[in-house]
């Protein structure tokens, strides 16, 4: 089994705005009472589309590919562990998912 990462510069760039759009998203959804939560929703997602693009490699061979990172499971992974670091973000720190007042 190979474990590598085989990015090339144009892939970290995808990876890492599509990352930043997803954690800026995720921060304008809800009450945040914590500033710089995009950004530990980012690293989520950015950590999450990493390892569906790269380290599943059944999931490497899905079209498109754009400087060795497969664009669909990048998606996939990102949305999904952007979601999950997002909502456990906002209710450890005390902020409502849905913009109502936490209970």
């Amino acid at each position: 089994m190979e474990f590598s990462i085989s990015l090339a510069l144009g892939g970290w760039a995808v990876l890492i705005a599509g990352a930043v759009i997803i954690g800026v998203g995720a921060q304008m959804i809800g009450e945040a009472e914590f500033g710089y939560e995009w950004v530990i929703t980012a690293f989520g997602a950015g950590l999450g589309a990493l390892v569906a693009s790269q380290f599943v490699v059944e999931w490497r061979a899905f079209e498109p590919v754009w400087d060795n990172l497969a664009l669909l499971p990048a998606l996939a992974g990102g949305l999904i562990a952007g979601a999950l670091v997002a909502v456990t973000t906002r209710l450890a720190t005390g902020g409502s998912v849905l913009g109502r007042p936490a209970a």
